[in-house]
């Protein structure tokens, strides 16, 4: 089972925010089992607001409006010359990304040459006071996926199983969640409570049937202490199993791993408490994001090292336990995406350029690239297998377009420009 991980914060303002080359540190959309695909991950970066306590607790659902076919447009158009903010390919042919300020989902089937845009037709045109539709999807496959949007929209998921090509929508009993799920079945959904003053409260909810209907397994609640803590961000959550799952954040202490682990569907959660960091990176503030599970036991955590003096390198751990332990590998400079293809081979991608290991993390190599202007920094990098991989480069601020899209066919030797 090889997977790739989503990891996303759930603050409004972070998704939305205008930054330089649009989102530091990308903008991560999930996925999940696939004999195709590879484990990558993005972490987007932690932004105060105002503080308040959750105001809505969402309970069980009881009877779901039915679910309703969203009419396709006649015919998928092309999407020329996208402003990709994220990628995510499961073969050398199909794929997925998200375009203009996460307002558009786009599909291909020439290995991102073109992009249809397969956005639901009812979600378009923006409202006047709507920047963005705040997307993030969940995608199983190249044919499935799910999201709800952050702002239109917000309590209805949209389900899809031909590639967009025509959608279904569920009205939920929660709003401003993102998603994981196993297979077409079953899957969580991590709701957004409120964040603000070093804390970030969370309700999760699963499904047994595809996202019909939802029961609540966990919730924070004003003054009630939990075993998931209301401190800190939370920047996913991730399962191995129906039973098994991971949430990954930070919180500001310095040498502190906030990363949590339930074994019963996430009723419960305890902290990992073995995680080792070493003396290199001490006095540093750590961001775990969320582990990259590339089969039923082999997965890697990535961990963000802020402060620490050497230019806020990326950690990697590795677990061959089903999360059990974690043991470091190896740390590579500025690391704003990673990507594995098996249990050895990997990426990293970020300001310092594009790292590639052979030994699982331990070493991190630099890659030549020559057919890339110097000064655009990488975004993020997606390969499906040693040889087809896409980077996503943004150029300087104020520069139009501000992102560029590149696809290697030989591991990264050569790269063409797709996009724009």
């Amino acid at each position: 089972m090889k997977a790739k991980i989503f990891s996303v914060l759930f603050l409004l303002t972070l998704l939305l925010s205008p930054l330089a080359c649009g989102f530091p540190f990308g903008t991560e959309f999930g996925s999940a089992p696939s004999q195709e695909k590879t484990a990558t991950l993005t972490r987007l970066p932690e932004e105060g607001e105002e503080a308040h306590p959750p105001t809505l607790i969402a309970t069980a659902t009881e009877a779901n409006t039915p679910t309703a076919a969203l009419a396709p447009a006649p015919d998928l158009p092309v999407f020329i010359s996208p402003e990709i903010v994220s990628i995510h390919m499961f073969s050398p042919d199909e794929g997925w990304a998200l375009a203009e300020d996460l307002s558009r989902l786009l599909a291909t089937q020439d290995g991102g040459a073109t992009w249809l845009d397969v956005t639901p037709p009812d979600l378009l045109p923006l409202p006047p006071t709507v920047t963005s539709l705040g997307l993030r999807p969940f995608f199983l496959d190249s044919e499935t996926a799910w999201f709800s949007p952050i702002t239109v929209a917000a309590d209805r998921l949209f389900y899809t199983e031909d590639g967009g090509a025509t959608w279904m929508a569920t009205d939920l009993p929660f709003a401003r969640a993102g998603y994981f799920f196993l297979n077409s079945e079953d899957g969580f959904a991590l709701e957004d409570l409120g964040a603000g003053a070093g804390s970030h409260y969370v309700a999760l909810h699963r499904t047994t049937d595809g996202g019909e209907s939802w029961t609540e397994v966990f919730s924070h609640e004003p003054g009630e202490p939990k075993s998931l803590p209301e401190s800190g961000t939370k920047n996913g959550v991730t399962f191995i199993s129906p039973d098994r799952g991971f949430i990954g954040g930070t919180i500001p202490m310095e040498d502190h791993f906030h990363f949590y682990v339930t074994d019963n569907g996430g009723a419960t959660w305890a902290q990992e408490t073995e995680l080792r960091l070493p003396d290199a990176f001490s006095g540093s503030f750590l961001d775990a994001w969320q582990p990259l599970f590339i089969d039923d036991t082999t997965g890697f955590l990535p961990v963000r090292a802020v402060g620490s003096g050497g230019g806020n390198p990326l950690l990697i751990y590795l677990s061959e336990d089903a999360g059990e332990t974690w043991d470091f590998q190896g740390s590579a400079p500025e690391g704003q995406d990673v990507d594995f293809i098996d249990a050895k081979r990997g990426w990293v991608a970020g300001n310092a350029g594009l790292f590639s290991t052979v030994d699982g993390g331990v070493i991190w190599e630099p890659v030549e690239i020559s057919d890339i202007p110097t000064g655009e920094e990488f975004l993020k990098v997606d390969f499906v297998d040693a040889d087809h991989g896409w980077l996503l480069a943004c150029l300087d601020e104020g520069s139009s377009p501000s992102r560029k899209l590149y696809w290697t066919v030989d591991g990264g030797k050569t790269w063409t420009l797709l996009q724009p």
